[in-house]
């Protein structure tokens, strides 16, 4: 998955090319902002805009993160906070695009995008939940949020949204099922070792 490879390796080019003096907390909003816009523009069907200002949004949301730890402002709220806009921002890309396809009337992309809001919400959620009752960390599955912008940018700039979008709720939903499948392994080891 690309947050466990990436990590902060980009922080110091990201870092160059803004501002260190603002708040990383301030990325994060204008984030948001540029989500909203990109949205817009997803929903009206300018896929190519849409796909450059998702790749803005990814931007910014790398920027909070690489400007709090170079500057040593890592927060407990600004992780949390950063958290909650990113599932803002996946349900705008994606309710942006349910709109679209509910107005062409393409029923198909409709339920997939119904579908992949689906397996992204219940991928967060299974992991935060996994990662309560287990107490380590569950990154595990084929696809996180990182990919679903990748794949969305992609989409956007290359008009392939009608292969990107089944694409998502597979792969979605999978990694929905692969974290089940952790914490079911997780959770036998630990009555075995009881037993």
């Amino acid at each position: 998955m690309l947050s466990a490879k990436l990590g902060g390796k980009f922080d110091k080019y990201i870092t160059k090319l803004l501002p260190k003096n603002v708040s990383p907390n301030t990325y994060t909003l204008l984030g948001l902002i540029v989500t909203i816009i990109a949205s817009l523009f997803l929903a009206f069907g300018y896929f190519i805009l849409g796909g450059l200002f998702i790749f803005l949004a990814g931007f910014f949301d790398m920027a909070d993160g690489a400007i709090a730890r170079t500057t040593g402002r890592v927060s407990e709220f600004g992780g949390f906070l950063d958290s909650v806009i990113d599932r803002y921002a996946d349900l705008l890309f994606f309710f942006a695009l349910c709109f679209h396809y509910y107005h062409v009337r393409n029923v198909f992309l409709f339920l997939c995008t119904l579908f992949t809001i689906a397996g992204s919400i219940l991928t967060s959620y299974v992991r935060a939940r996994a990662e309560v009752f287990l107490n380590q960390k569950c990154n595990v599955g084929i696809i996180e949020r990182p990919e679903r912008i990748l794949f969305l940018g992609v989409g956007g700039l290359f008009d392939l949204f009608n292969y990107i979008i089944p694409i998502l709720a597979i792969l979605s939903n999978l990694t929905v099922f692969q974290r089940i499948y952790y914490v079911w392994k997780k959770t036998e080891a630990l009555r075995q070792v009881r037993e």
